[in-house]
């Protein structure tokens, strides 16, 4: 049913591609003569104008300028804003002196949003997790070396990764790629809790992103660029989270795909 819904049956038949689990899709013959875009614009953009107020390309949003001209937070062109009357998540702000580092929040690598965060063949690529010392695989956090060196952290270690709102739990990754004063973690792990209402296992980074939306006029998710500090966990902690909270560490999980469904489900 999937398959032929795909449009694929169109080119290669089911029992052909159960064969060779591959399908190449031919390229449109057509192809050469599709136009780029804003190839029509350029030619004649009196009589193909762009689907903007102006009919033009816009550098200062009029619709913005219109409805709301006095949006500090979302002004109608591009500009920096160091602190807003909703968020305060800039290295220059007060806060950072208790979370001192800027936490970018990426699209992941090897799934999409949470969907593939069990695919047992890409959990054993050390960017996509890592296995701590407890055998539990744990989302990378990607950590500059001064930044390691300054917190006692080091490849591999649990870490916790917090501000106000929250404790996320990863394992550091420790490399030049990412700059200092930065932490870096993907978001889309699956929500493993140890406390439902502030500690996370499973690396699931939106728990901890600011509440507030991107302006009072925007409705946009803010889930990068905030401010977070970055620790190690140390035995004692474990085990007091382990005395405190021995449910969640008695779900099951697989050792090599992580969170189990059967944890999940309340069966009557």
């Amino acid at each position: 049913m999937f398959y032929n819904a795909s449009g694929l049956k169109d080119y290669l038949p089911y029992e052909e591609f159960k064969k060779d689990n591959v399908v190449i899709l031919p390229p449109d013959p057509d192809v050469k003569n599709v136009k780029p875009g804003l190839r029509e614009f350029y030619e004649d953009p009196e009589k193909n104008p762009l689907k903007t107020p102006t009919g033009k390309l816009e550098f200062t949003s009029t619709a913005l300028q219109e409805f709301f001209p006095d949006d500090e937070e979302r002004p109608p062109y591009p500009k920096w804003i160091e602190k807003g009357v909703s968020h305060d998540e800039s290295l220059s702000s007060e806060r950072a002196k208790k979370y001192p580092l800027l936490c970018v929040s990426n699209h992941p690598r090897w799934r999409m949003h949470a969907q593939c965060d069990d695919i047992t063949w890409t959990r054993e690529i050390e960017t996509m997790k890592i296995r701590a010392k407890d055998g539990y695989q744990y989302e990378p956090v990607w950590l500059h070396p001064s930044e390691a060196e300054k917190r006692g952290i080091k490849h591999g270690d649990i870490v916790k990764v917090f501000n106000e709102r929250g404790i996320v739990l990863g394992a550091a990754y420790v490399t030049e790629r990412i700059m200092p004063r930065v932490a870096y973690m993907d978001h889309g792990a699956r929500f493993d809790p140890i406390d439902p209402n502030g500690i996370d296992r499973g690396g699931a980074i939106n728990l901890i992103t600011p509440t507030a939306i991107t302006s009072k006029n925007a409705t946009g998710m803010v889930v990068s660029g905030f401010l977070v500090e970055v620790q190690k966990v140390t035995d004692e902690e474990m085990a007091e989270w382990k005395k405190k909270y021995p449910e969640a560490f008695a779900r099951k999980i697989d050792k090599a795909t992580g969170v189990c469904l059967e944890s999940w489900l309340i069966q009557k």
